[in-house]
């Protein structure tokens, strides 16, 4: 088609800067409109899905990440009913960028689906990148009361009361 013929011209100009993230934001931006117009207009969720991954292939982790990018195509998968591709994006996203996005949109994942142990796996993972984000002490306390570990809860608290740096000690 021709919307496509398009969008195929306009993702082959690669931003000539693999440092700039800047220059990359609008390019990214064309990545995701036309694996959405795969997937909702020309209803191809295949398409869609190797589209995410080429502009995963291209985007120069070691530099720079788009977490929206990972989580477009982690939700992707699970559109497609592909509980296990959608993990291993987000694994594999968490261990390229380890952007709080991802954490927190993997962790909403496993809750919603009632894995309360991967969401623990999750925090901990989250906790050992990000020690200092008092949101997440908070939120993983906040799961363990939930799940009435009241214990757990005090000795997480109690955890990141003796963190030598916090971001938001108020909290």
């Amino acid at each position: 088609s021709k919307v496509r013929e398009v969008y195929e011209r306009a993702i082959a100009n690669v931003p000539p800067s693999m440092e700039e993230k800047q220059l990359w934001k609008r390019y990214i931006y064309l990545w995701i409109y036309y694996a959405l117009y795969e997937e909702l207009q020309q209803h191809d969720l295949d398409r869609a899905s190797k589209i995410y991954d080429a502009c995963i292939d291209l985007i120069p982790h070691s530099k720079f990440s788009f977490s929206k990018i990972w989580i477009n195509a982690a939700k992707l998968h699970i559109r497609r009913k592909d509980l296990v591709s959608a993990r291993k994006l987000l694994g594999k996203a968490i261990g390229l960028c380890g952007k709080e996005r991802i954490f927190t949109e993997y962790i909403a994942l496993e809750l919603a689906l009632g894995e309360v142990d991967r969401c623990r796996a999750l925090y901990t993972n989250y906790l050992k990148q990000m020690p200092h984000n008092c949101r997440a002490w908070s939120k993983y306390a906040d799961l363990e009361k939930s799940v009435g570990e009241t214990e757990r809860c005090r000795a997480i608290f109690e955890l990141a009361v003796s963190q030598s740096a916090l971001d938001m000690p108020e909290m």
